[in-house]
């Protein structure tokens, strides 16, 4: 297929998108400068100077130790930490500042971020090191003026096709210069819901034919797009998916193993979950909920 951006409507079925090997291996940033300044998002409004330190610590651990544990029993290659930078307090949400993708001739390169908040936009030089360190070639925008990498920029699983999210923290013209640059179909989908600012905060794709969605998140044309590409769609209620940021959760297939790792709480995503043939991990991440993000944001699959 060619690097086409479709904005309004698709014209081909996922049976026409080539197939592509998943990531196994997880980068994660480690929370030590992690606060709340400002207001980036609804979700930070009241939460100003608000976190508990012994807290934050703990449930960082705790999803830690759930990506260890895979790597121990085989499921994961490798877990990764990079240590977080002093004035850089959001950078634990490490799905923004980069999108790492696999080339068709199997060479790894890694878009970096233009974040649309000046505070973050400082994180990138260290992800960018990061993933040089181990072989990626960085690639950086000419044009684009908002980009916040796999926050809002989600593969299909198996495929090589990636969502884009567009309207709150990455600009609709960024997915033009993105497909160029990864030789690679988007499909465009617009945000119109402030709570759910990114991607990532409202829409799972659980495998080559299924996903789990707020509906509310998207114009009528995304809902449409999505749809057509996905037979199984798991419609999750609103407020579960603001009250348990329940659609980020961190789903995926490794190693022929399905292990999805969400905030506790959620029914009808748990419910989702387990009829997909997820092993469901449940944790606690209420301290960086205040911040407005879950599990998807605090890791990268690389």
């Amino acid at each position: 297929m060619q690097p086409t951006v479709y904005k309004e409507a698709v014209s081909f079925s996922i049976n026409d998108v080539k197939d592509k090997q998943d990531p196994t291996r997880v980068l994660m940033c480690s929370p030590d400068y992690f606060d709340i300044v400002d207001v980036k998002n609804v979700h930070m409004e009241g939460h100003i100077g608000n976190t508990d330190k012994a807290l934050v610590n703990a449930q960082w651990q705790s999803l830690k130790q759930v990506y260890d544990g895979l790597q121990a029993n085989g499921v994961l290659d490798e877990v990764s930490v990079i240590a977080g930078a002093q004035g850089c307090e959001d950078m634990v949400f490490c799905a923004n500042q980069t999108f790492p993708w696999q080339m068709e001739d199997g060479s790894e390169v890694v878009v970096m971020s233009k974040m649309r908040h000046e505070s973050r936009q400082r994180e990138v030089p260290h992800f960018e090191a990061f993933f040089a360190a181990k072989g990626f070639k960085p690639l950086h925008f000419k044009d684009a003026k908002m980009f916040e990498g796999m926050g809002d920029v989600i593969p299909h699983p198996e495929k090589r096709l990636l969502y884009g999210g567009y309207g709150h923290r990455t600009s609709a013209e960024a997915y033009t210069e993105l497909a160029a640059m990864l030789q690679t179909p988007v499909v465009a989908l617009e945000l119109v819901n402030p709570k759910f600012y990114h991607l990532d905060t409202c829409f799972v794709p659980l495998s080559v034919n299924s996903v789990m969605l707020c509906k509310e998140a998207f114009s009528p044309q995304g809902l449409q797009m999505i749809q057509q590409l996905f037979s199984q769609v798991y419609y999750i209620p609103e407020q579960e998916a603001e009250d348990y940021f329940s659609l980020n959760a961190h789903a995926f297939k490794a190693h022929g193993v399905k292990t999805a790792i969400l905030q506790y709480g959620s029914t009808h995503t748990v419910a989702a979950l387990k009829q997909e043939g997820y092993n469901v991990v449940e944790i606690d991440t209420r301290e960086f909920m205040k911040s407005g993000g879950s599990v998807f944001c605090m890791k990268m699959m690389y």
